[in-house]
């Protein structure tokens, strides 16, 4: 497909930022002064004529007067008394209030669009290189703390919305640490355009299951290897998500409910688990303590070796939750030391965020191979 054609899918957002709003606040003060002015000049010469020129007149002899154009004088100012200083007056006072108003104007015009154009093509070569990101379809209630969870991991994150509103929203809270795009999610250019054959992942989490449904077929379609994360909204469509294509479904409702019901059974534990999977203030431990998962690489230096030889405390101070097998579906808990570690397992830390990434770079093999 051209590019050209893409582009017609989807239209970058660009977030109305702090410059923007100056220049509009400087061209609202600009033209205020401008009325306030001509209606201090038609009063001004109003009360100059003492009331025997018409205000329709004085309005016209103060615009010819603050424009310069050069038209004869409508009003005998020389004749009355202070008519000429008056309108010196206006001559000095009414070019510098014309100008600002002008250059206010035109920066308003210019400038603002000139910007939107610059920060539109920045973003269409990020999104171009951008390779490993994740591509969330809707920002609305449960979208919205999807991406914001995404970008407090520091990943790259591409939001598809229809509606201007919710984008909006989504700007002000995270600032331009994502790139939006207003459009349709379910049309097949538009997710092209977000780079979905590139993308590791893809949220979609629209409020109808059809809409999830073929935004997940058209993405598999796309992408065999991504995974794909859907919102059901009826239970009744999760079966057909998973044959779509689907490797997981989430449901706001069950888990809602299940959540009401846990704070009152037992709070204590929901608390503990609101403290691994939310952030906390600046400089608690809850803002850095996780849960992480660590693949064991080809190459790691834990292969063959049983939790107990593999010393992984002294790697990182974690601690080892649980252990899932290779074939993603046997889970060992709370492993033994004498459990023999093996290259595709994937292992369930919980401690500091960093302590994690560092234990995952060793089980993978990173530092091995590097």
């Amino acid at each position: 497909m051209a590019r050209d054609e893409r582009l017609t899918a989807g239209r970058i957002h660009y977030p109305a930022g702090t410059d923007q709003e100056t220049v509009r606040r400087r061209l609202v003060f600009a033209g205020l002064s401008l009325v306030a002015l001509i209606g201090m000049g038609t009063a001004g010469y109003w009360f100059i004529g003492q009331g025997a020129w018409a205000w329709g007149d004085c309005a016209y002899m103060v615009l010819i007067t603050i424009t310069s154009v050069g038209y004869a004088e409508v009003l005998p100012v020389a004749a009355m008394e202070g008519g000429r200083a008056f309108t010196m007056a206006l001559l000095v006072f009414g070019m510098g209030v014309s100008v600002y108003f002008l250059s206010a104007l035109t920066a308003f015009i210019i400038e603002g669009d000139l910007q939107e154009a610059i920060w539109r093509r920045r973003m269409r070569r990020n999104l171009d290189k951008l390779t490993g990101h994740i591509v969330v379809c809707g920002a609305g209630e449960t979208g919205q703390h999807v991406v914001e969870e995404f970008v407090h991991a520091g990943r790259q994150v591409v939001v598809i919305e229809q509606q201007q509103e919710r984008m909006d929203a989504l700007f002000r809270a995270l600032g331009t640490r994502f790139i939006g795009i207003i459009g349709d999610a379910t049309e097949d250019s538009l997710l092209e355009e977000c780079g979905i054959e590139r993308a590791m992942g893809l949220v979609t989490s629209l409020q109808n299951d059809r809409d999830n449904l073929f935004i997940t077929v058209t993405a598999r379609q796309l992408n065999p290897h991504l995974r794909i994360i859907s919102r059901a909204v009826h239970d009744q469509a999760r079966n057909k998500l998973l044959r779509a294509g689907a490797n997981a479904i989430v449901s706001p409702n069950a888990i809602g409910g299940r959540r009401m019901a846990h704070e009152l059974l037992r709070p204590s534990v929901v608390g503990f688990l609101d403290l691994l999977v939310r952030a906390g203030p600046p400089d608690t431990p809850a803002e850095h303590l996780s849960v992480e998962q660590c693949v064991i690489g080809q190459a790691s230096p834990v292969d063959g070796k049983t939790l107990a030889e593999a010393s992984l405390r002294k790697v990182a101070n974690v601690l080892v939750l649980s252990v899932l097998e290779a074939d993603g579906r046997t889970r060992v808990f709370n492993p033994a030391p004498d459990l023999v570690l093996r290259a595709g397992m994937t292992l369930i830390v919980l401690g500091d965020r960093d302590a994690a990434i560092l234990l995952a770079r060793h089980v993978g093999g990173v530092e091995a191979a590097t």
